[in-house]
């Protein structure tokens, strides 16, 4: 069994140059993995997550392979997604097959709080409708540290562009 106390995970910070996007996760699956002597692969990646008031967590995407399950533990906000809005709230669930476009966006004056549990798949490629790019993580990105952002064919670029 491997094990673990929230309260000693580090916090890893992620949010773009200007500050729309900013997420302070806790890597739960990361952090057991480390445990794990046989170094195997967990079928699921999970993950705690605090967005700040005014923050969005992430560019709108898609997945192409991973399922997103979320649990609102804290706090309130709005998802969205191709239907349009929806307010969340504590105790809330929902889920993202692959091909949804989905966006969690903080609009209150208190910290959202929420895990989400991923698939764990070894290759994801994200669409990003607003600035049409696709990202893709897994192998096809070996050597990228977090992915590789393509625009059009053999052209990179950062993964923040078009999206402040």
């Amino acid at each position: 069994m491997q094990k673990l106390n929230l309260g000693d995970v580090k916090i890893d910070t992620f949010a773009s140059p200007k500050g729309i996007y900013q997420v302070e996760r806790k890597e739960i699956s990361r952090h057991l993995r480390q445990q794990d002597t046989e170094s195997r692969q967990p079928a699921f990646e999970i993950e705690h997550v605090l967005l700040p008031p005014g923050k969005k967590n992430f560019p709108y995407h898609q997945h192409a392979t991973w399922w997103e399950l979320y649990y609102i533990l804290s706090g309130y906000g709005t998802v969205r997604t191709e239907e349009g809005i929806t307010k969340i709230e504590v105790n809330d669930c929902f889920v993202f097959p692959p091909g949804h476009p989905h966006q969690i966006i903080n609009d209150s004056q208190q910290d959202l709080i929420y895990l989400v549990v991923a698939n764990n798949t070894p290759f994801d490629q994200c669409y990003y409708p607003d600035s049409d790019k696709l990202w893709f993580a897994g192998t096809v990105a070996k050597g990228q540290p977090a992915g590789l952002t393509q625009v059009k064919s053999a052209f990179t670029t950062d993964y923040w562009q078009d999206e402040e």
